[in-house]
């Protein structure tokens, strides 16, 4: 797996063990405090990757989504983990979606939409072999319905669902990168699913993009 050289902040959702995992791929990883959601210099670092739920449990991270998405205007890349619908409710995304798509299958097909994307390109190749062996279910929380800023780059549903293309969206803001990802990192990472790591390398590379 190849990742680029970045620095990353790492806002703690509800608890995972996400974070090890990027520093396993030899990421360093800072988890930021409030004060440093608040208050702290946030252009230390190229990417800022929020866990999962953290618009329940993270009151700083809400009262400070205008900082976050300046912080990527500016040229920073933010990568959101799986939120519940309190994250479109409360409009934190940088556009309009609105919560609701599940892949319960874990095996269900995955269509990449846009392979020449950096996501599928950079540093790693992605092919159909990296969703091999994924863990519990395909995604969940994905967006149901999103503007027309957002990119989708994957689709995925079971076999008796409907198409579902929210549940890896990417759009840029300003000079920065925003991704929100419904993929579940926190369960693959930990079963050290081969190609999650090399997917969720790749997202962490586009902070090197806006240099």
């Amino acid at each position: 797996v190849q990742v680029a050289p970045v620095t990353l902040g790492y806002i703690m959702g509800t608890g995972d063990e996400v974070p090890d995992g990027l520093r396993r791929l030899g990421v360093p990883v800072t988890l930021l405090t409030p004060n440093d959601v608040a208050s702290g210099d946030l252009s230390r670092y190229d990417v800022i990757m929020v866990g999962v739920r953290a618009s329940e449990v993270r009151p700083d991270f809400v009262a400070n989504h205008g900082r976050l998405l300046d912080y990527v205007r500016a040229g920073g890349t933010m990568i959101v983990q799986e939120q519940h619908e309190v994250y479109s409710q409360r409009k934190l995304a940088p556009y309009p979606a609105e919560i609701g798509s599940r892949v319960t299958d874990e095996d269900a097909p995955v269509q990449i939409l846009v392979p020449t994307h950096p996501v599928f390109t950079t540093p790693n190749r992605i092919t159909q072999d990296d969703f091999r062996h994924w863990r519990q279910e395909r995604n969940a929380y994905g967006f149901q319905t999103f503007d027309a800023q957002y990119t989708p780059l994957l689709e995925s549903h079971a076999p008796w669902d409907t198409e579902q293309k929210g549940g890896l969206v990417y759009a840029r803001l300003g000079k920065g990168h925003y991704v929100y990802s419904a993929y579940s990192w926190f369960r693959q990472l930990p079963d050290g699913v081969p190609g999650a790591y090399r997917i969720v390398a790749n997202l962490i590379s586009l902070g090197a993009r806006s240099k």
